[in-house]
């Protein structure tokens, strides 16, 4: 099992301490890789005030953002979102979104998500 800074593992499980795991750059938001199975995987990235990820789709990823700190700012479909501090959005996969830092505040972020085959697979098999 890869040992990660800030995270610390069981027998089966690991754990992970994302205030630990925060990074800050001035000129660009840092990201960090959580963990990637083959079935699911996961990253946080922190912002400095005006920091950005630009507008992107994930054609085949379901994906979940959850704002660990401070407040993103997101571009979803075309409809402004703004998301405080624990709270988590979800969208389905080919949906163009964006994450910003509009606050005078840091933010982080952490996002899932699930292999696409996982999620065809749990399709084909449902109600079997």
């Amino acid at each position: 099992m890869d040992e990660i800074a800030g995270a610390t593992a069981t027998s089966v499980a690991r754990v992970f301490d994302l205030h630990a795991l925060k990074a800050f750059a001035a000129d660009k938001r840092v990201r960090k890789m959580l963990f990637k199975t083959e079935q699911l995987w996961s990253e946080i990235a922190c912002y400095e005030p005006g920091q950005s990820t630009v507008m992107h789709t994930h054609p085949r990823e379901e994906e979940a953002i959850y704002v660990l700190e401070g407040t993103a700012t997101m571009s979803i479909a075309g409809e402004e979102v703004v998301v405080p501090a624990g709270a988590i959005v979800q969208f389905p996969a080919s949906v163009p979104h964006d994450v910003r830092n509009l606050g005078a505040d840091r933010c982080v972020i952490m996002f899932l998500k699930v292999n696409p085959k996982v999620l065809k697979a749990g399709a084909d098999g449902a109600g079997a």
